[in-house]
C-alpha cells in the first residue's frame, strides 16, 4: 500500500487561460525547432539564437505569473543549455491535460510523465515516478537551483522556473500542464534537485 503525503491537490491557484497557454506553448515549440535545425547543421552560435527565443518566452511567462520579467529572463539565460532545452520542451506541452500514469506528447501527462518527457527530449533519461526522479538527481539548495531543475515533495514533482515559487507542472485530474506559483506553505518544505549532477 502506498501512502501519499502532501498530495498535489494542495496547490491553490487558478488555471492558466487557454489563449495564453497556446501562445507560450507555440513560442516554446518554435524555440525547440530553431535549436534542432541549428543543431543539425552544426551552427556554432546556436545558443545565441536559441537564447533570444528563451528570453522572449521568459518574458511571456513572467508577465503571466506576475513576477519580475528581467529577473526571470536573467535566471533562464544563466541556466545551462540542457536546462534551457528541458524547460522549453516542457513548455511546449502547456495546456495538455493531466492523466494519471500518462506521458504522451500533446495528449496527456501526469507530473512525472511531464518531467521525464521534458528532460528526455533534452537528452537526459529520467525514470517515471516522482520519488524515483528526485532520488536519481542531486539535491541542491534553492539558491543554486536552475530553471528546469526538479522541485519535489512527496507525491508530486514539477520543474522549477528559477524565480520565487514559480513552477511548470501538471498538478492533478481536471487540470493541465500549467505555469504556477506555489503557495508559501508548500514552498517551505519542497526540495530541489538537478538531474545533471
Amino acid at each position: 500500500m502506498i501512502v501519499m503525503i502532501g498530495l498535489p491537490q494542495q496547490v491553490s491557484a487558478k488555471p492558466m487561460p487557454q489563449g495564453q497557454e497556446r501562445v507560450i506553448a507555440r513560442s516554446a515549440q518554435n524555440a525547440v525547432a530553431v535549436f534542432d535545425s541549428l543543431n543539425k547543421i552544426g551552427a556554432a552560435d546556436r545558443s545565441d539564437v536559441f537564447s533570444a527565443h528563451v528570453a522572449d518566452i521568459a518574458r511571456q511567462a513572467a508577465m503571466f505569473l506576475g513576477v519580475d520579467v528581467r529577473v526571470m529572463q536573467q535566471a533562464w539565460l544563466a541556466a545551462d543549455l540542457v536546462h534551457q532545452r528541458a524547460l522549453m520542451n516542457g513548455l511546449t506541452q502547456l495546456g495538455v491535460p493531466y492523466k494519471l500514469n500518462s506521458a504522451i506528447e500533446n495528449v496527456a501527462f501526469d507530473c512525472s510523465g511531464l518531467v521525464a518527457f521534458a528532460w528526455g527530449k533534452a537528452g537526459v533519461a529520467l525514470s517515471r515516478g516522482s520519488s524515483a526522479q528526485f532520488a536519481s538527481a542531486t539535491l541542491v539548495k534553492v539558491e543554486e537551483a536552475q530553471p528546469g531543475d526538479l522541485i519535489w515533495r512527496p507525491g508530486h514533482i514539477a520543474m522549477y522556473l528559477g524565480v520565487q515559487s514559480a513552477v511548470l507542472q501538471t498538478p492533478y485530474s481536471g487540470r493541465s500542464v500549467e505555469l504556477q506559483k506555489m503557495n508559501e506553505r508548500i514552498t517551505s518544505w519542497v526540495k530541489y534537485a538537478n538531474p545533471l549532477i
